[in-house]
């Protein structure tokens, strides 16, 4: 599995529960051009093609920078235990700043990630799945980090989640976005009953959005039986209003 894949495959999992509530289902990830997830329950194929809304590109440089902190502190940490977990970083502004070692600030992370784990994998019930969150108001690039252990989830995926002014949701970005993807729906539904498109604010900078009662109010052109945005931020879906192309 790619990290494309893991990573995609772990945030749709945040929503499931709210697309599918009180039923049974199973989910493979095909090969093109089927789309990135397909849903099978009470014999129905649903797929889900995922994407991301990513319009800032300083934000996108931001990210860059924490990413490889990241690489750096999974490497690290992987080195001492192999427990493949899905960790989030709130990083403090600071980590922007020019001359940050970048190696360095990766190991401190992966010291205060295997610590906290440490202290709770082997208890009582911690078996096949725990959650951590670490509080560090007065660390000089580290606010709040997330550990999340789930033992069906063997892919690791650690993404950083940073706090910063939040613009208006673009109904013109999203609208090609849409417009996009509708191109590739034939493909998608040639094995599947039907397809979705969720749309990821995935929680980092350069996605997060606010104002979401603009998309509320508009009708958006798309091919797809349901289209979705996914924040991440509030854990909630929002399910645009379309019609057919």
């Amino acid at each position: 599995m790619t990290d494309k894949s893991s990573r995609e495959l772990y945030l749709l999992e945040r929503f499931l529960p709210q697309l599918f509530p009180n039923e049974e289902y199973s989910l493979t990830q095909p090969l093109p051009p089927l789309p990135d997830v397909v849903v099978e329950l009470n014999s129905r194929r649903i797929g889900i093609e995922i994407t991301d809304l990513i319009p800032d590109e300083e934000a996108r440089r931001q990210e860059k920078l924490q990413d490889m902190i990241l690489r750096e502190a999974q490497r690290a940490f992987e080195n001492k235990c192999e427990l493949p977990l899905h960790v989030t970083v709130d990083f403090s502004p600071a980590i922007t700043q020019k001359g940050i070692q970048r190696q360095q600030v990766g190991q401190q992370l992966a010291d205060i990630i295997w610590q906290s784990v440490e202290s709770v994998k082997d208890q009582p019930g911690n078996q096949d799945q725990f959650y951590i969150q670490i509080e560090r108001q007065h660390d000089a690039y580290f606010h709040d980090i997330g550990v999340f252990y789930l033992n069906r989830i063997t892919d690791a995926c650690w993404s950083p989640i940073t706090s910063f002014w939040v613009p208006a949701a673009p109904i013109d970005s999203i609208q090609e976005i849409i417009r996009r993807k509708s191109q590739n729906v034939p493909g998608y539904l040639s094995g599947c009953d039907e397809v979705w498109l969720l749309i990821l604010e995935t929680g980092s900078p350069s996605s997060y959005f606010d104002h979401y009662e603009q998309l509320r109010e508009s009708t958006f052109d798309s091919a797809f039986s349901r289209t979705l945005v996914g924040r991440i931020s509030h854990a909630e879906i929002v399910e645009l209003k379309s019609e057919a192309q």
